[in-house]
């Protein structure tokens, strides 16, 4: 189905999920091949939610530029995919924010990792209404003090460079620059990431209380790492 053109971008960021190169911090207890496995079943289920939406443009933004014959190839259905520029995380979300609002590609970003297939659809599209309800950055925390979704009604490409990714009080750090600048922050209900053997652990204990069609490259992905695979 043919997405509705509403300015509103989901943008998925990621890896080419190659073994060494993505969930590191899984290793140990899983192997790298493992790791880039789940992460690869992970990336599926979070384009396929996505996708499935057509209340907004579903985007993936790819690492590293070299790959783009193979998620275009894997995931032909995603109409705009768009590679990442930059040597580290931050100046890569800062380049992609830029590149969308100069070019009027979209009103509404919201961005979301690639290892969420258990956020909620639902919670994507809080994020799309907060931002059109006057919200002009939204986060979604993260246990550990990050945050697994950002939105932003304007360029604000600093919230990226000079807030460390993936430090212990990124997610607050951030809503404290975006309200400096005077900007109104929107936080949304805590959600877990997969990033340790613990998150592993609460995965699979979540998936287990869920319908079978609930993330099914994930749940398929993990039952082959229980048997070794």
């Amino acid at each position: 189905m043919e997405p509705v053109r509403t300015g509103r971008w989901t943008a998925v960021f990621t890896k080419q999920p190659s073994p060494g190169r993505v969930k590191t911090r899984l290793v140990p207890p899983l192997t790298p091949a493992g790791a880039a496995a789940l992460a690869e079943a992970m990336l599926r289920d979070t384009v396929a939610k996505l996708g499935a939406s057509t209340a907004f443009e579903t985007v993936l933004v790819y690492d590293p530029p070299s790959a783009a014959e193979w998620f275009a190839r894997e995931f032909a259905a995603v109409r705009v995919q768009r590679a990442q520029r930059g040597a580290e995380l931050g100046a890569r979300l800062a380049d992609f924010v830029e590149r969308v609002f100069t070019a009027h590609e979209a009103r509404a970003l919201v961005i979301v990792g690639s290892d969420q297939p258990l956020v909620p659809l639902a919670r994507i599209l809080e994020a799309h209404t907060a931002l059109e309800n006057g919200a002009d950055c939204v986060l979604g925390p993260d246990p550990g003090g990050g945050y697994y979704l950002v939105g932003l009604a304007q360029s604000m490409p600093e919230l990226f460079t000079r807030v460390p990714m993936s430090s212990a009080g990124m997610c607050a750090a951030s809503a404290a620059l975006a309200r400096e600048r005077g900007l109104a922050v929107t936080l949304l209900t805590e959600h877990d990431d997969v990033d340790t053997a613990a998150d592993l652990v609460r995965l699979r204990a979540e998936l287990a209380q869920r319908g079978p069609e609930e993330a099914a490259y994930t749940r398929r992905a993990l039952a082959a790492l229980e048997l070794g695979a």
